[in-house]
């Protein structure tokens, strides 16, 4: 993992504080096929504290537009999500490390709060993940997952939206290429309104708190 400067602007005025957080590129790893995610959490050692970093937006904002495809082949819009808060990350399936750790954190704040969360994962990697394959990733950590894929220009519309910054890493291995992309995690309240974006790292604990705060 490695930290790499944003694609220079200009970007909507909105996004500042989250690209401010969002130079971390997660250099996951490419593989041969999708990678069985391990339920690991970041090292104690790397990650930072509670409450270390700032979180939210302030003020709130409209979250982004987000229409793609989920893991059954169907059409999604976030909107079908509102009354209930809302974690949104972008991510793809051969990841071996930052994405697995961040989807089995999600999963294990989901288990310390008492409100129902939607979770929404999209791939970044369209070309390997398709609904067939987000489907068998997502509902590895839980059942009610929603797995995110489209077309390789529907996928960097709403990356461009959401101001995730990705890019495939050539290597001549045979593990075949990876991707690099940015690591936040974003939090909506039931509203439908971006409410934090959540380091990697932030831990199950650090979530959770995060959710029940929005939660009220």
């Amino acid at each position: 993992m490695r930290s790499r400067s944003l694609p220079p602007g200009p970007w909507p005025g909105w996004l500042a504080p989250a690209l401010a957080a969002a130079v971390l590129l997660a250099a996951c790893g490419g593989a041969a096929g999708p990678v069985a995610p391990a339920p690991v959490s970041a090292p104690a050692a790397t990650a930072p504290t509670l409450g270390e970093r700032e979180t939210a937006y302030d003020p709130a904002r409209p979250a982004p537009a987000l229409r793609l495809t989920d893991q059954d082949g169907r059409p999604f819009d976030l909107a079908s999500l509102r009354g209930r808060p809302v974690l949104v990350y972008f991510g793809y399936s051969h990841c071996p490390d930052i994405c697995p750790t961040t989807l089995a954190d999600i999963r294990a704040a989901l288990r310390l709060v008492d409100v129902p969360v939607g979770v929404v994962f999209v791939t970044v990697d369209p070309a390997r993940d398709d609904a067939a394959a987000m489907k068998q990733y997502v509902d590895y950590y839980q059942s009610g997952f929603i797995g995110l894929t489209g077309s390789a220009a529907e996928i960097a519309a709403a990356a461009e939206a959401w101001g995730v910054s990705y890019r495939k890493l050539e290597s001549t291995s045979a593990a075949g290429y990876a991707m690099a992309h940015s690591t936040e995690t974003y939090l909506l309240d039931a509203a439908g309104m971006l409410r934090h974006h959540l380091f990697f790292g932030a831990g199950p604990e650090l979530i959770a708190e995060r959710i029940r705060e929005i939660a009220g």
